[in-house]
């Protein structure tokens, strides 16, 4: 299962995300691995007025990634193992992004959180981030579920 020694965590700095990581550092401990904890920034800002795409000027985007940058550093201090903290520049959708870096890391696994239910007509327009991260991911993925989900979905 572990190979590389490698495991990444995509985070959007929510509960479910910090659950993921928490599911991860239990797995490197077990397996010798390393935990990288990812974010992906979207460097698009968008205008609903005009509906335009621009590119931020340097200043929203140095400010963006310090922000982030900072949010990794205070998530990845919440656990009890070594985590290396990345941040990616969107060069497409997240689920992709994602993908993508896990590919060059060599990862053996993604870790990553699934937040609630979203409405029908959501899902089946857009899906969820997580099942494009199983669909294009280049190695396993663990999809770690809400505590409220997973009563709910032996429920149903």
């Amino acid at each position: 299962m572990i190979r590389s020694g490698k495991i990444v965590v995509p985070t959007d700095f929510t509960e479910q995300s910090s659950e993921a990581l928490r599911r991860a550092c239990v797995l490197a401990k077990k397996f010798d691995a390393e935990v990288h904890l990812v974010h992906v920034i979207d460097p698009s800002l968008y205008f609903e007025t005009d509906m335009i795409s621009i590119m931020p000027l340097d200043e929203i985007s140095e400010a963006q990634h310090e922000g982030a940058k900072k949010r990794l550093d205070e998530q990845a201090a919440t656990v009890d193992c070594p985590v290396i903290t990345h941040l990616e520049d969107a060069v497409t959708e997240a689920a992709r992004t994602i993908s993508i870096f896990a590919g060059k890391m060599d990862a053996d696994l993604i870790v990553i959180g699934r937040h609630g239910r979203q409405g029908m007509l959501e899902h089946m327009l857009l899906g969820s981030t997580v099942e494009r991260v199983v669909r294009y991911a280049p190695c396993s993925v663990l999809v770690a579920m809400p505590h409220g989900l997973v009563g709910a979905a032996e429920a149903e």
